[in-house]
């Protein structure tokens, strides 16, 4: 039995891309199971991909074979790369997009780069590694191909690395930056309740946000319809969120901007 396939690219649904490498994947393991995390991540963007991949790590099967293709890089001398970390396999660019993930499991045990020709598709285009690259190693992985008969070894300290920032925590304020918005319009920040706590604004019903006043709540349905607030999301990230409404929108928010939580 093949093991699970966890794929996320930032291809879209609008083009093919994403069918040929399930079609890439089932040639090879057609017994596995693919979970199409996200193909929405924003074109190129790799921190973001790095950020959907780490957050999906406590739900899905511990056998997983991840692949990522998140690849701005791709045709240059960036590396294609295939990591243990524990139990759980990692295939994509080395550009960091795996490395997220890999942190929030048990670290880099192995790692190799993807260059046996017996893996990949020929001849491999210098435009599709998701194709002729990342979709067949996965496969191979699940089907139990040993991750050593993919190619090189590498030194885990060689490998590309990510630092999401931290928040700026002063008496009274937070400086975050917004991580994401996601289809709904909510605006996630990378700051926690520890992170509020800290400030000493934890308990403050009423926070103010870029100098507006905005409620706490533990719902969306606690806040009046079409009215921001603040909420701690599912990954546990305070968010600024819009009852039947979109945050992002109205307060002109994006990834990468800053935000100053304060105490009202």
């Amino acid at each position: 039995m093949s093991r699970p396939i966890v794929f996320l690219t930032d291809y879209g649904r609008s083009d093919a891309f994403v069918g040929i490498c399930h079609g890439v994947m089932a040639r090879i393991a057609p017994d596995a199971r693919v979970i199409d995390l996200s193909h929405a991540v924003p074109r190129q963007n790799v921190l973001r991909g790095a950020v959907e991949l780490s957050r999906a790590v406590p739900y899905m099967p511990t056998d997983a074979v991840y692949v990522a293709v998140v690849d701005p890089g791709v045709g240059s001398n960036r590396r294609a790369v295939a990591v243990a970390a524990g139990s759980t396999l990692l295939v994509g660019p080395d550009n960091g997009v795996l490395s997220l993930a890999w942190d929030a499991l048990e670290g880099v045990t192995e790692a190799v780069e993807i260059q046996n020709p017996d893996v990949l598709l020929a001849p491999v285009s210098r435009t599709f590694h998701g194709r002729d690259v990342f979709a067949p190693a996965a496969a191979h992985l699940a089907a139990g191909t040993p991750l050593g008969d993919l190619g090189t070894a590498l030194d885990a300290a060689s490998l590309e690395r990510l630092d999401v920032p931290g928040p700026m925590v002063a008496a009274g304020a937070v400086g975050a930056r917004v991580t994401a918005t996601d289809g709904f319009g909510n605006v996630q920040l990378n700051a926690t309740e520890l992170d509020l706590d800290a400030a000493g604004v934890a308990e403050g019903r009423v926070l103010v946000v870029n100098g507006r006043r905005l409620p706490r709540a533990g719902t969306f349905a606690e806040l009046p319809e079409r009215e921001p607030g603040l909420i701690i999301d599912s990954d546990g990230h305070l968010a600024i969120v819009v009852n039947r409404g979109n945050a992002a929108l109205m307060l002109g928010l994006a990834a990468g901007d800053v935000v100053v939580v304060e105490g009202s």
